[in-house]
């Protein structure tokens, strides 16, 4: 078991990186936006699911505020703008152009290990 928690002084932690699971997931992070502060979308190449765990941000011109969720697919562009400090909980999932050319992620136990 892996236990990360966010510092609440952060802008940004990463909670979990792809090399911690076995799926497409590249990462789950946790943000702290400040009033004002701009956050650029679809330039990493991947899917993006962020949730507003508290705060509001807009996004082209569209209020999102606690309990909201946006979805942006990948090389989707756009910029979340925070309108009061904002915490956000971000989901990165590698798009398939870049998935079906990945080796597979199985988890593997020893032999001995392995229930009966």
């Amino acid at each position: 078991m892996i236990i990360n928690t966010p510092d609440p002084a952060d802008y940004w932690s990463c909670l979990i990186r792809r090399g911690m699971l076995h799926s497409e997931t590249e990462a789950i992070e946790h943000w702290r936006l400040a009033p004002q502060q701009s956050m650029a979308l679809g330039d990493q190449g991947v899917h993006e699911a962020f949730i507003i765990l508290s705060g509001e941000v807009y996004i082209e011109g569209r209020k999102l505020s606690a309990g909201s969720v946006l979805l942006a697919p990948a090389q989707d562009q756009g910029t979340l703008r925070a309108e009061t400090e904002t915490i956000l909980l971000s989901v990165r999932t590698y798009p398939e152009t870049v998935t079906s050319n990945l080796p597979p992620r199985v988890p593997e136990l020893p032999e001995s290990e392995r229930a009966i």
